[in-house]
């Protein structure tokens, strides 16, 4: 008994294929969609080394520059500054590629500040001296979730890490 279609004649593709090729593609595209979106606490950790590097480029510029440079924030937001010590004032470093002024991503704020071991008031500067040399300081990146702390040392290293 032949078939009423042979098979040979037949072109295209049935209804159940093409639903299993778009089932397919749905769960692919889903789970790329969830690798995709960073979270909270992986986003906190990046502004985190972002911000560490910058500081470690502002502590390296002020040692090639011969000038004392500072960094300050807000919480929202952060800036660097360069000392004028003929005049002794502070004036906003003009932004350039290493260190600038910048926003925290949305969500993300600096929330505390302590140089020294001492908590001090956002705003209040740290210094990078012309010798690579600085206070140590903490400070306290935060989301909704979860904390992340930028530590330094006397020479101006950083460390990064979850906050206790």
């Amino acid at each position: 008994m032949t078939p009423v279609f042979p098979l040979s004649n037949q072109r295209g593709f049935t209804l159940i294929e093409i639903l299993v090729v778009c089932a397919i593609m749905a769960i692919l595209l889903g789970l790329a969609a969830v690798r995709l979106d960073f979270s909270a606490a992986s986003r906190l950790n990046s502004a985190a080394e972002a911000l560490s590097r910058q500081l470690e480029a502002a502590r390296d510029e002020s040692m090639i520059r011969g000038q004392t440079l500072a960094f300050s924030s807000d919480g929202p937001g952060y800036q660097f500054w360069v000392s004028n010590a003929d005049r002794n004032e502070w004036f906003a470093l003009p932004a350039n590629d290493a260190i600038a002024s910048r926003q925290f991503p949305s969500g993300i704020v600096l929330s505390a500040l302590s140089i020294n071991g001492l908590s001090r008031p956002l705003g209040e500067r740290i210094v990078f001296s012309i010798s690579g040399l600085s206070e140590i300081f903490t400070l306290t990146l935060a989301s909704d979730s979860s904390r992340v702390e930028i530590l330094s040392d006397a020479l101006g290293r950083m460390d990064v890490h979850d906050a206790q």
